[in-house]
C-alpha cells in the first residue's frame, strides 16, 4: 500500500476488489490495489512515486485510446480490460473491470453474423428457410435441449414428384405445399427446406407423443386436396418423426428421422 492511501474501509474494500484501481495525482501515481498490481504482474515499488508520461508502459497499456483493451502478463495469460475514468479536483481515478468474457461472445456472435451472411437465407421457391439456415438453427435448439433438458421433436415431410413435371408447375405445387404448412402448424414452430421435395419442422418443447398428434392434419382434406386430379400434383409423400434424447446431435437427429418408417404414408 503507498502511504498517501489513508486506512480507511474505502481502501480496505478496494485492496480486496477483483477488479484494477490506480489513483494519480498531477500526473504521479498515487496508489494502484493488488488486483491491479497482480494483473501487470509489478510491484508496489515498481509504481510508487512514479510519473506517468506517455512513452512509459503503464501509460500505453492502461490509459491509451482504446477502450476496452488488451493487456497480458509474462505468461501471457491475456485479459480485455474496461476503463473507467472518474476525476475529481484532485485526483484522476481508474477503474478497469475484466469484461474478457462480453468481448469473446461479442467476437462469437461477429463470427456466427459473417458465416450466416454468406448462407442463403431462404429456399428461392417456396420462401421458407433454406438447408444451412434451418440446420443451423437446429444446432442451436439442440444445444439448448443439452443444457435444460427441454424437449424436443422433427417433423419431415418428403413429397415425390413426376420427373417429367414442368419446373412451373412443380414450383406451383410446392409453393401450395408451404402455405399448407404454414396454415397448419403452430406459430413456434420453425419450418425449412432440406432439399427442393422436403421440408424440415422443427418442433420446440413438444415430445414424440404431442408431435405425433399433428400427424393427422396430413391426412385431412386440406392437405390431401394437393394431390387431386391434375398437373402440378405430387405422386406420394412420407412423414418422418424423432424426438431429441440425450446424446443426440444435429446429425443423429436427422438421421433417426430418416429411420422412422412406420410413419411412412403413401397415396
Amino acid at each position: 500500500m503507498f502511504d498517501s492511501m489513508s486506512g480507511g474501509w474505502g481502501q480496505q474494500a478496494l485492496e480486496v476488489a477483483d477488479f484494477g484501481v490506480l489513483i494519480l495525482r498531477n500526473q504521479q501515481i498515487e496508489w494502484a490495489n493488488p488486483h491491479l498490481l497482480s494483473l501487470l504482474q509489478f510491484k508496489e515499488s515498481d509504481l510508487s512515486g512514479s510519473v506517468v508520461s506517455k512513452a512509459d508502459r503503464l501509460s500505453d497499456v492502461l490509459l491509451g485510446t482504446d477502450n476496452p483493451f488488451l493487456v497480458s502478463n509474462k505468461q501471457g495469460k491475456e485479459a480485455w480490460l474496461k476503463r473507467e475514468h472518474i476525476k475529481t479536483p484532485e485526483y484522476d481515478i481508474y477503474f478497469f473491470h475484466d469484461c474478457s468474457d462480453l468481448v469473446i461472445i461479442g467476437n462469437e456472435c461477429r463470427r456466427l453474423q459473417h458465416d450466416l451472411s454468406g448462407l442463403n437465407p431462404k429456399d428461392p421457391v417456396t420462401g421458407m428457410m433454406s438447408n444451412d439456415v434451418i440446420v443451423e438453427l437446429l444446432d442451436g435448439h439442440i444445444s439448448r435441449s443439452r443444457r435444460y433438458d427441454n424437449t424436443l421433436s422433427l417433423l419431415r415431410i418428403n413429397y415425390t414428384f413426376s420427373d417429367q413435371m414442368d419446373s412451373q408447375l412443380f414450383a406451383r405445387c410446392i409453393q401450395r405445399i408451404a402455405f399448407f404448412l404454414k396454415d397448419e402448424l403452430r406459430w413456434a414452430d420453425q419450418i425449412g427446406m432440406l432439399d427442393r421435395h422436403t421440408f424440415l419442422v422443427i418442433l420446440p418443447e413438444t415430445d414424440y407423443q404431442s408431435a405425433a398428434t399433428l400427424l393427422k392434419k396430413f391426412n385431412e382434406e386440406s392437405h390431401l386436396s394437393l394431390f387431386s386430379k391434375g398437373d402440378g400434383r405430387p405422386l406420394s409423400f412420407s412423414v418422418g418423426l424423432t424426438e431429441w434424447s440425450k446424446g443426440d446431435t444435429t446429425k443423429k437427429m436427422l438421421q433417426n428421422i430418416r429411420q422412422d418408417v412406420d410413419l411412412t404414408m403413401m397415396m
